[in-house]
C-alpha cells in the first residue's frame, strides 16, 4: 500500500471516507454564483476553474459563497449523479454543513496547513472527516 506524500490533520468535518482527484481553486465557491446547476460545470468566466466539472471529485476551495440554496443544489447535484465526492474549504459556513450533511457529502475544514496551497488539482487525496485527516497522494 503507498504511503501519502503529504498529510493534513486537525481538522474538522462530518461524512464517511472517501477518495479521489482533487479540484482545487484559490477562490470562494457558491453554487448559485459559480456553478451551471444543470451540467456541474463551473459556468462564472471569472472564477479560476472556468469550465470544470465537479462530478466525482474532492473540491478544495478557500472558503464558501452563498447560503441556503446550497443544500438544494448539493442535493440536486447527487441526485443527478454529477455531485462532487466531497468539499473542503479552509473554513465552511454552517450553511454549506448542513447542505454536506443533507446531501450526504463529505466535508472537511479548519485543517492545520492550507488545503488550497498544499493539495494540487490532479491529486489522489483521502479524506477521513471524523479523523480530521486528509492523505495525498502524488
Amino acid at each position: 500500500m503507498q504511503s501519502p506524500t503529504l498529510s493534513l490533520t486537525g481538522g474538522r468535518g462530518m461524512g464517511a471516507p472517501v477518495r479521489g482527484p482533487a479540484l482545487v481553486s484559490g477562490q470562494g465557491f457558491g453554487f448559485r454564483y459559480d456553478l451551471d446547476s444543470t451540467t456541474g460545470v463551473i459556468s462564472n468566466r471569472d472564477h479560476d476553474l472556468y469550465g470544470e466539472e465537479l462530478a466525482g471529485r474532492v473540491l478544495v476551495f478557500t472558503k464558501p459563497k452563498g447560503g441556503m440554496a446550497a443544500s438544494w443544489a448539493l442535493a440536486s447535484l447527487r441526485d443527478r449523479g454529477i455531485a462532487p465526492l466531497a468539499i473542503v474549504f479552509r473554513e465552511a459556513s454552517p450553511i454549506f454543513a448542513q447542505g454536506a450533511l443533507f446531501s450526504g457529502l463529505p466535508i472537511m475544514h479548519m485543517l492545520e496547513g492550507d488545503p488550497c496551497a498544499l493539495i494540487r488539482t490532479g491529486d489522489d487525496v483521502a479524506l477521513y472527516p471524523t479523523e480530521g485527516r486528509i492523505d495525498i497522494f502524488r
